[in-house]
This record gives C-alpha cells, structure tokens and sequence, in this order.
C-alpha cells in the first residue's frame, strides 16, 4: 500500500513540478553534451553545428537519430550511438527548455 502512495506521490509531484521529472535529460545533457554544446545550448559545437536552442523539435530528433545511425559523422558520435529513440525524444523535448 506504502509503495502505490509513494508511487502516486511521485508521479504528482513530477506532474506539479516539471523541472524534478527533466532531471534526467538535465544530467544526461550536463555529462555528455554541453562540454560542447554549452549549457544552455548556444555553442557551435566545434564551430561546425548551429547552436541546439535555435533548432526545432523535430530537427533535434532528425540530428541526433541521424549522427546515431552514423549517417552524419561528428564528435559527439560516440555519445549518441548509446541513444534510444525514447531517449532522443526526450531530448528534442528538454533541449528547447534550456532557453
């Protein structure tokens, strides 16, 4: 009974509180991205990528399925051969945030 309260507790407060259920996509991103990146998303990574908070959603998830799938080779490679698509949605959806 404790365990669906505390579950029902959670699932409330990251509904409530939007910025708690980002977290992972916020450390993902702070690891393995911004070094590059930025941040906030306003680097030209290694003056070859626009900057991620100028990019839509959608081409968010084009990019990185893109480099994952080695169709578009880079530096950041690596990092996003580890990436689901579940994971990359997640992304296209947080990155926008970082604004």
């Amino acid at each position: 009974m404790k365990t669906g309260y505390l579950g029902l507790m959670l699932l409330l407060f990251g509904w409530v509180c939007p910025a708690i259920a980002a977290q992972p996509e916020q450390k993902f991103y702070n690891m393995n991205c911004a070094s590059c990146h930025g941040k906030k998303g306003e680097k030209t990574a290694l003056n070859k990528a626009r900057p991620l908070i100028s990019l839509k959603e959608q081409q968010i998830v084009e990019a990185l399925t893109e480099r994952r799938n080695g169709d578009v080779k880079g530096a950041g490679n690596q990092v996003k051969k580890r990436l689901t698509d579940e994971d990359i949605k997640n992304l296209a959806k947080f990155i926008p945030t970082m604004k």
